[in-house]
Formats: C-alpha cells, sequence, structure tokens
C-alpha cells in the first residue's frame, strides 16, 4: 500500500470512527460480528471499525499475512474494515480451495475499481462463475490465447525484443539504463501489436498505451467501498470513483475509434481467408458478428477483454523479466551459466532469426521457474467469493516444502522437479489453479523467455 494511501486512511479513519461509535446501530453490528467471529477460524486480534487493517499496513502485506499465519494457522480468520477474510496459506488449504471446492469458489467479489474500468465485470478475470463467463473462458483458451495462436505471434515478439535490444544499447551508450522502463514498453508494444496491429499505431497507440497506464494506476488504488461498504461515498469525496470513470471515459473513446477503424478495413477485405486475420481485434468482431458463441458477444464485452488482456500482460510479462535479471546480477556464478546456455542456443544465428531458434534453454527455464516461485506476479491470487484469500508467496517460500534454503535464490532446485505452471502442485502457483487460473500464461512465457534469452545473448 503506497504512503499516500496510507496517510488518507488515517485521515478518514479518526472521522469515520466517530460517526459509527455515535451510532446505536454500531453497537449491535459489533456484538453481531462477535458472534460471527466465534464460528470463525483464529485469526489476529482486531480494532474497532477497522478490523486487521493495521497488521497489513507495509510494503509486503504477503510477509506480514504468512507471520499472523505462523500463528493462528493455515487458514485465517481477518476482518478488513466491515468485509469478512479469510486467508489460506497451506497447500492442503489451498487445495480445499482451488481444487475440491473450485466450483463454490469460482466467482469474484465486486470491487469498484473492476466494475468501472472493466465495463462492469464483464472481462474474464473480474466476471462472476456464471454460463457468460464459461463461455468466454472456453472462447480466450481456444481462439484468442491458445498454443496455435502464440506461434502465430512469433513474429511480433521477435522484431519488438530485437528493438528492445536495439533500445537497451542506445541508452547504455550515455547513461544509466532504466531496465524497468524499457520491459514495460516492449510488453506493452507486444500486447498492442497483437491486439490491435494496424488499427492502432503512431501517436493513437501512445495515447491508449497512456490511458491504459492511467486506469491500471487507479485501479490498484485503495478504494474505500471495497472494505468499508456502508461507506461508500468517501470513493467520492476523496475523488477515487471520478478518477476511475475518467480513465474509463478516455480508453472508451479510445477503443470506439480504434474498433471503427478496424471495422472498415473488414470490410474492405470482405471475403478474405479468416485465418488471415493478424490481429486478435479481428477475431473479437467476426466472432461478435457471425454470433459464434453460446452468449453472443457484443461491442463492451469485446471492450472488457483488450482491458484485462492489457492489464494482465503490463504488469505480469515485463515485471517477471526485471527481477530475473535482478536474480542474476547478485549470482554471478548462475549468470554466467545462463549466458553460456543461452549463446550455446543462439548458435551465432542472424540476430533477426525468430524465437524458434532459441530452443527453449533448459538451465533458463529453470531459472524463470525459480524467479516465479520467489516472486509470483500475484502474490495473493485474486480474491475468491466470501473474500478467500490464497497466499501463494507463502506457500512458495515454506522451508516446509522447499527445504531450509527456501529463502535463497536457487535454480537447481528444478532440475529434476516435476513442478510447472500448471498449477497442479499447490506449493507453486504463480498463475494460479482450477478454474479461473490465469489463461494467458502460455503468451506470457513465450514473451518473457525471449525477452531474457535476448538481454543475455547480447549484453554481458
Amino acid at each position: 500500500m503506497e504512503l499516500t494511501t496510507i496517510s488518507l486512511l488515517f485521515l478518514i479513519l479518526p472521522l469515520i470512527s466517530l460517526l459509527i461509535l455515535s451510532s446505536s446501530h454500531s453497537r449491535h453490528g459489533e456484538s453481531r460480528a462477535e458472534t460471527n467471529k466465534k464460528r470463525c477460524p483464529p485469526g489476529p486480534w482486531g480494532l474497532p471499525f477497522i478490523g486487521s487493517i493495521h497488521h497489513l499496513l507495509t510494503s509486503q502485506p504477503q510477509a506480514a499475512l504468512r507471520e499472523l499465519a505462523k500463528k493462528h494457522g493455515p487458514v485465517m480468520y481477518l476482518r478488513l474494515g466491515q468485509v469478512d477474510t479469510f486467508m489460506v496459506s497451506s497447500p492442503e488449504a489451498a487445495r480445499e480451495v482451488l481444487r475440491a471446492n473450485d466450483i463454490s469458489f469460482a466467482s469474484r467479489p465486486s470491487l469498484l475499481a473492476t466494475d468501472i474500468i472493466c465495463y462492469g465485470n464483464l472481462d474474464l478475470a473480474s466476471a462472476p462463475y456464471c454460463n457468460y463467463w464459461r463461455a468466454l473462458r472456453k472462447f480466450c483458451t481456444l481462439e484468442l490465447l491458445s498454443a496455435r495462436k502464440v506461434k502465430k505471434f512469433m513474429a511480433i515478439r521477435d522484431r519488438e525484443t530485437m528493438s528492445l535490444i536495439v533500445e537497451v544499447h542506445a541508452a547504455a551508450a550515455s547513461e544509466t539504463v532504466n531496465l524497468g522502463g524499457l520491459l514495460v514498453s516492449c510488453t506493452n508494444s507486444i500486447i498492442g501489436l497483437v491486439t490491435f496491429d494496424h488499427s492502432c499505431s503512431g501517436e493513437r497507440r501512445k495515447q491508449f498505451l497512456s490511458a491504459m497506464i492511467m486506469a491500471l494506476k487507479y485501479s490498484l488504488g485503495f478504494c474505500v467501498s471495497n472494505l468499508f461498504t456502508a461507506m461508500w461515498f468517501m470513493d467520492v469525496v476523496t475523488g477515487m470513483r471520478h478518477r476511475l470513470r475518467r480513465a474509463h471515459r478516455q480508453l472508451d473513446q479510445l477503443f470506439d475509434e480504434i474498433i471503427a477503424e478496424c471495422e472498415a478495413r473488414r470490410r474492405n477485405a470482405q471475403g478474405e481467408d479468416p485465418e488471415g486475420e493478424h490481429e486478435l481485434l479481428s477475431v473479437l468482431l467476426r466472432i461478435r458478428d457471425e454470433e459464434e458463441l453460446e452468449l453472443p458477444i457484443k461491442t463492451t464485452n469485446i471492450k472488457a477483454i483488450i482491458v484485462d488482456m492489457f492489464i494482465a500482460g503490463m504488469e505480469t510479462t515485463s515485471s517477471a523479466p526485471e527481477w530475473v535479471m535482478s536474480e542474476l546480477i547478485k549470482n554471478p556464478k548462475m549468470m554466467e551459466k545462463a549466458l553460456e546456455e543461452v549463446r550455446q542456443a543462439f548458435n551465432n544465428k542472424n540476430p533477426l532469426d525468430h524465437e524458434s531458434n532459441v530452443h527453449h534453454p533448459h538451465y533458463l527455464s529453470m531459472v524463470i521457474k525459480e524467479t516465479m516461485r520467489l516472486h509470483p506476479p500475484l502474490p495473493l491470487l485474486l480474491p475468491r467469493p466470501c473474500r478467500v484469500i490464497v497466499n501463494a508467496w507463502a506457500m512458495a517460500r515454506s522451508p516446509e516444502y522447499w527445504n531450509d534454503d527456501s529463502e535463497e535464490f536457487s535454480p537447481e532446485r528444478f532440475e529434476k522437479s516435476v513442478l510447472d505452471y500448471k498449477g497442479t502442485q499447490f506449493q507453486y502457483l504463480p498463475f494460479g489453479s482450477g478454474r479461473r487460473m490465469c489463461p494467458g500464461s502460455g503468451f506470457g512465457l513465450a514473451t518473457m523467455e525471449l525477452i531474457l534469452a535476448r538481454l543475455l545473448y547480447y549484453f554481458d
């Protein structure tokens, strides 16, 4: 939680507390909460009104939750504001939530940011579990993010990762390189080309990516109504609701312009082979027009799906390579081993050769797995109904499953391991598990591996 958020929280809480404590209804609510708590798992002590929030005011709430779980158990109760929350911190408990009772926990709680930015939760990540979500999941898995589609976009990844290398080289000639910023730019370019291709280029692409970054920034901000449902008006007072709606309007206007241009090109190309479609937007528009899904989608649904792709890809696909490079820099021997393997894999081929020539270096794959263990994209997986939250970060660092060196960076631990990204072993869930597992992991991993292979090949 950012310092500004924490400051804001402490500014408004005294006022809210006075209002609540002055109400007789508040006393009745507290009594009812105490009665409910007796039926809940053990958990840390709480304060009036804010509950257990004060335990999480740290830069790493997942670490604070792990320490609390050591005291109170792998299934822990916390009252965050007015919301009852259950924290799961062991593979056995995670298995009960994500596999044994997956259907019961397959939905999502409604949050202010996703409701506004994602067109009323019409996207794949935040939509409730229903016939619409099942049809959308099937479509995304088979049409948008299949292995065939990932391979089809190989040339885009190849071209944009080479552009990244050129930018790093140019920056290194005169100043310290902000690798994180360049990785974000590269990832955004790849996602933008895969999604829009020629429908969004030049200045319009810059405007869209800028609007998308602002939407993501506001979405990650603190919304009072998510934890204090009776205080929904505070998001109006703080301006959070206004900022989210403004970001949504900017995105929506750009969406309309991009979609109109794409539809015009589709009309001009009428009669051509649909297999020639190069961008995902054209596929989505064709599916909309031909009503191929069990539940027909509209333009609003298409916008929500695309927002999902950018939000999921912008943070995870760019942050993971940065963590990999950070860990390798701290471990020179591992860096040397990765460099040697990658350079043998490229085998002095033309720099413009496609990623198929990388041959998926084995040691680099282990490095990525180990980095995703220590630094999962979502340390606390997206919340389930009844605010059940899985602390994937804590399970991936547990000495019980990863030996006494669980906090150390050691790619060799995956040398003979059967652990993978499929979410079937619950001590390792970088992409989640069950029905709500991330469907874009294949695309993200392909992009991440090529970025890292190129950086290791061209730079010492």
